[in-house]
C-alpha cells in the first residue's frame, strides 16, 4: 500500500482536508463497456435534472470544493475542479470524454458526487505520495497538455515529481491498456459530510468490482 501524507502548508491552509482512497489490483482495462454506457445514461439524467433550475455553484459540495481551491489561492472559476468541469460539460450537452472503462467509471462517480478525483496507475508511482502545494517554476506533463504549471496549486508528488492535481492528471501515471493496479484519490473539503465521501468510495468500488470481478481493493479515508 502506498503511504500518503500532506505537507505542513496543506495542514495550515486546509485543516481537516479529507482524502478518500481506493487502491486496487487485478484491474481489467477495456475500451468499451456496457456498464459505462448504462451508468453514463443514469448520470446524464441525474445531472440535467438536478441543475435544471439552479447552477452548479449553488450546490453545497460544488461550492465546498471551490472554497478548498481558494484556501490556497487557486481560483476555481479559472481552473475548474475536474468534477465541476464534467458537470458543466453534461449541462452543455458536450458529454464526457470516453477513455477506457476504469477511467470512465471514475469520472462518472466523480461527477455524480461532485468530488474531484485523481486516478493513477499505481505501478508508475515511485515511493510515497505527498499532497502539497506546487512551488514556483514547478510543472509537469499533463495528459492533454504538455506543460501544466504547478505553482500555487494543490498537487500530488512522489519521489520522481508531480503527477497530478484535482484539475489535471499527468501523462506519467496515466491509466493505459497495460494498467493492472490503480490508485484513486478523492479530494474532499473539510465541511463535506464523511458519509458523502463514504458513499462515493463505495459506489466506485462496486463498479470497479463489476468491471473487474477478480480485483482486490482497499478503501480508506485520511483526515489531516
Amino acid at each position: 500500500m502506498i503511504d500518503i501524507s500532506v505537507s505542513p502548508v496543506i495542514r495550515k491552509k486546509i485543516p481537516g482536508l479529507r482524502l478518500g482512497i481506493i487502491d486496487g489490483s487485478n484491474i481489467i482495462i477495456r475500451k468499451d463497456s456496457e456498464l459505462v454506457a448504462q451508468e453514463y445514461a443514469h448520470l446524464e439524467h441525474f445531472i440535467i435534472g438536478k441543475f435544471a433550475k439552479a447552477p452548479p455553484s449553488t450546490d453545497r459540495i460544488v461550492s465546498g470544493v471551490r472554497r478548498l481551491y481558494r484556501r490556497i489561492g487557486w481560483e476555481p472559476t479559472q481552473y475548474r475542479p475536474s468534477s465541476e468541469a464534467m458537470i458543466r460539460r453534461i449541462l452543455k450537452k458536450d458529454g464526457l470524454y470516453r477513455i477506457n472503462n476504469i477511467v470512465d467509471l471514475g469520472n462518472i462517480v466523480s461527477t455524480r458526487f461532485h468530488l474531484p478525483m485523481g486516478l493513477y496507475d499505481a505501478d508508475k508511482i515511485n515511493g510515497d505520495v505527498l499532497c502539497d502545494i506546487g512551488k514556483e517554476n514547478e510543472s509537469y506533463q499533463g495528459i492533454s497538455r504538455d506543460h501544466i504549471r504547478a505553482a500555487g496549486k494543490l498537487i500530488l508528488r512522489d519521489s520522481t515529481g508531480i503527477f497530478g492535481n484535482p484539475t489535471a492528471d499527468s501523462r506519467r501515471t496515466a491509466i493505459t491498456g497495460q494498467t493492472r493496479s490503480i490508485l484513486v484519490i478523492f479530494f474532499t473539503p473539510p465541511e463535506t459530510p464523511p458519509a458523502h465521501l463514504t458513499e462515493t468510495l463505495d459506489t466506485l468500488d462496486a463498479l470497479l468490482k463489476t468491471e473487474s470481478p477478480d480485483c482486490v481493493t482497499n478503501i480508506h479515508q485520511l483526515v489531516f
